[in-house]
């Protein structure tokens, strides 16, 4: 038979509680967060580990540390705390009549590619949603995620989280292409270039472990090729552009991306070069993803569908 911790006596305060600690090393500070006394506090975790049967926290020189039954609660408690703060939104937008505020991630390319049309589209029918964009890694993104700041994102699960975090809805694979500054030495070769023309040059790649550098390793590996010797690691895109702009390093991208770059909506010539190669380029799978359990606010709702309207019509145009 479960551990019925509501009959028990487990209340808000106790879930409160451990959610700050959670995020906080002494129990005074967590105290201070939810505005109480830190010997209130300690009544609260003597109440919690009578209901649970189970210690919740010991002392350590830097405070205290929460057990393995401790952590596992709190992350619960985070979770559930979020999942009311979501009711309280979701009632908002009902009285407001589809208005409010959805929060999204992405990874670059389909952050380029899908989510900016969806989002014009939006503000033509829904002018009264205000949107925010979190564009960066996935690993970034599951932690936002699941600290309750983004209603859902395009990404990945990252391989150290736990998939059961998360709901899934696989979508599409991200294809990727080289690239370089215009008037750059491999610019004047024949296309497509052989795999190995790009190891002479500096590269610019993202942190070890980030899906696109695992997919170009993996391609020299299968080429038989070494890894690249001079390689700058930078997670911001923002100055992979700069650097490739005013060096002869090379970088791979989302191929959605370096069109964007590489071609003004007028036809001209853009910033950068696409550097056509026969170095398969396919990043894994990315996905719509939510916290599992979650129910969207009925505006996160709209958005959603419209974001995933516009990659389900891409994808049948494939």
């Amino acid at each position: 038979m479960s551990l019925d911790l509501l009959r028990r006596g487990l209340k808000i305060s106790h879930l409160r509680l451990l959610a700050e600690l959670a995020g906080h090393s002494r129990l005074t500070d967590a105290a201070q967060v939810l505005g109480i006394t830190q010997p209130a506090a300690s009544r609260l975790i003597a109440e919690i580990e009578r209901i649970t049967g189970a210690e919740i926290y010991f002392r350590s020189g830097r405070g205290i540390e929460l057990t393995d039954v401790g952590r596992k609660l709190a992350e619960r408690c985070v979770r559930i705390l979020q999942e009311f703060a979501d009711a309280g939104r979701d009632i908002e937008q009902h009285q407001a009549g589809q208005s409010g505020h959805v929060s999204i991630g992405s990874v670059t390319g389909p952050a380029i590619e899908y989510v900016l049309p969806a989002l014009r589209q939006i503000r033509i029918h829904s002018p009264e949603i205000s949107i925010s964009v979190e564009v960066g890694p996935s690993n970034s993104l599951a932690m936002m995620l699941e600290d309750g700041r983004l209603d859902f994102s395009i990404s990945r699960v990252p391989v150290d989280e736990d998939p059961a975090l998360f709901e899934e809805k696989p979508l599409l694979r991200e294809p990727a292409v080289m690239i370089a500054r215009i008037g750059h030495p491999l610019t004047r070769h024949e296309t497509p270039l052989a795999a190995d023309a790009f190891l002479p040059y500096d590269w610019v790649l993202p942190p070890v472990g980030a899906p696109i550098r695992q997919t170009v390793e993996q391609a020299l590996r299968d080429a038989g090729l070494s890894l690249p010797g001079r390689v700058l690691t930078t997670s911001s895109f923002l100055f992979t552009l700069a650097t490739i702009q005013q060096t002869n390093a090379v970088a791979p991208v989302a191929r959605s991306v370096a069109n964007s770059f590489a071609n003004r909506p007028d036809g001209a010539p853009g910033s950068i070069a696409v550097l056509e190669s026969r170095l398969p380029l396919s990043v894994e799978t990315y996905s719509f993803l939510t916290r599992k359990g979650q129910v969207l606010t009925p505006v996160a709702q709209v958005v959603a569908q419209e974001v995933l309207r516009v990659i389900t019509g891409h994808a049948s145009l494939g």
